[in-house]
């Protein structure tokens, strides 16, 4: 998928599922912010993704790229979960509801509901 599918996808998606927690996505540009981000940051491994080329000056999509390839480790569980750990710690640390955290687990499962609906699909239980 491209892109702008990930973002219109990951708003619509994130913006119904948050609000069955009472959380309205639009009435804070910061969560729309997050929603993007989030929606977007499992294509890292691409070079060509947005995610990729704003972060290209890391080296990391070249990195992730080159050793595992395109839709494999950050389209997996391990660090679907690994990154929804770190995002609930350093909330915790900034403050005391967690709205970030509940927009990254639906913003980046989003993204991987989408891409399992492509013919090439997402490996979830990557490596194994």
């Amino acid at each position: 998928m491209s892109g702008t599918n990930h973002i219109a996808g990951g708003l619509t998606f994130t913006g119904i599922f948050c609000s069955f927690w009472n959380v309205n996505i639009f009435s804070n540009p910061w969560y729309i912010v997050f929603t993007l981000i989030f929606s977007l940051i499992a294509d890292i491994d691409h070079n060509r993704s947005p995610m990729g080329k704003i972060l290209s000056f890391t080296q990391l999509p070249q990195y992730l790229d080159r050793n595992y390839g395109h839709r494999t480790i950050t389209h997996s569980l391990l660090v679907y979960f690994s990154l929804g750990l770190l995002v609930y710690f350093i909330e915790s640390v900034l403050s005391n509801n967690h709205v970030i955290t509940l927009i990254y687990f639906l913003a980046y499962a989003s993204h991987l509901i989408f891409d399992m609906m492509t013919v090439s699909g997402v490996p979830l239980f990557f490596p194994f």
